[in-house]
């Protein structure tokens, strides 16, 4: 990491190859993101997310236990189902890329979270005719170029991350009567030289 680039308390910053390409591989995306939802899930309802099977689910969900991503979750009341959730819900990833290793590894994850959130657009605005009559219209798609310096463009990033950190904590109990999971992304990204 640049010296001069500051890591956010809530930001978790991978040096290891091996860690960062746990989270490029799409039922690992898959369940991380089903996770971070602040839902807890067995292997079995991750499988519907995935598409694999409930063992192969299983399996990816021990690796990402193992890397830190995804921890078991109290067994529900009935003692059979083992639900998993999310180790941190706030958490950031600050990948290290330093190295032609961390780097392509690094690539990989930015790519595989850039068409993950494609995906969920794209089904969103194909389907949008049938969604009920107050979420029509409501997907929100702008693009802006600015000149901006090293500090304004993090500036920048920063107040976008600020407009929606006060909702982000929500968990399944504190989410008020009529919301449902809404995905906002924001991207600052230098066009290239």
């Amino acid at each position: 990491m640049p010296p001069d680039r500051q890591r956010d308390e809530a930001s978790r910053y991978l040096r290891d190859p091996r860690q960062i390409r746990a989270l490029a591989h799409p039922a690992r995306m898959a369940i991380i993101d089903a996770l971070a939802s602040g839902d807890e899930l067995t292997a079995t309802e991750c499988a519907a997310v995935t598409g694999l099977s409930p063992s192969a689910t299983a399996y990816h969900l021990k690796l990402l236990e193992r890397y830190g991503f995804a921890e078991p979750a109290p067994a529900r009341s009935d003692g059979r189902d083992r639900p998993w959730r999310a180790t941190n819900r706030r958490t950031s990833f600050d990948l290290e890329s330093s190295t032609p290793a961390t780097a392509a590894a690094a690539a990989a994850v930015a790519l595989a979270f850039l068409d993950g959130s494609r995906t969920i657009a794209e089904e969103f605005m194909a389907a949008e005719r049938e969604e009920p009559a107050e979420w029509r219209d409501v997907a929100a798609l702008a693009n802006t170029d600015l000149w901006l310096t090293v500090e304004e463009t993090r500036a920048v990033a920063a107040a976008l991350a600020a407009v929606v950190a006060p909702y982000r904590d929500r968990t399944l109990g504190e989410r008020p009567d009529g919301t449902r999971r809404v995905r906002v992304t924001n991207m600052v990204v230098p066009h290239p030289r």
